[in-house]
């Protein structure tokens, strides 16, 4: 009888876990979704950093206001190299849910970092990447 409710749970665990989004723009409370991400003004800078395998991308960007969050590098073409050879990504942040709240935010609140490793098995053959904003891109070549 044990082995049956502790299958049971089981079941029951697997299928409310399964009910739950992993999509990290959508967070559940109730019905409410958070809106959808949106681009960055301009991209600052690109720095590759070395790690034992592979590379660091941190993108340093400006976003269309104080109190945007959560900052993502989207990568481009689902994983795959553009015709040239980069490797692209649309750097991404959540807008605040009050906008007005940070109506007087001085413009240094408006700066946002993101990351993401770059493994070696990525690089091969690869002559760099480019990060998107909203206008432009910046590119860094390997």
């Amino acid at each position: 009888m044990r082995g049956w409710k502790l299958t049971c749970a089981a079941i029951g665990a697997a299928m409310t876990l399964g009910a739950c989004s992993t999509d990290p723009d959508e967070v559940s409370a109730g019905l409410a979704t958070l809106p959808p991400k949106v681009s960055v003004v301009a991209i600052e800078t690109l720095e590759l950093g070395r790690l034992y395998e592979g590379y660091m991308l941190t993108a340093f960007a400006t976003a269309p206001g104080a109190g945007y969050y959560q900052p993502e590098l989207r990568i481009r073409y689902g994983g795959r190299q553009a015709v040239d050879g980069f490797y692209e990504y649309d750097f991404l942040v959540l807008p605040p849910e009050n906008p007005s709240e940070f109506a007087n935010a001085p413009v240094a609140a408006r700066q946002v970092r993101a990351d993401i490793e770059l493994p070696v098995d990525m690089l091969r053959g690869a002559a760099g990447v480019r990060v998107w904003s909203d206008r432009d891109s910046v590119e860094g070549r390997f």
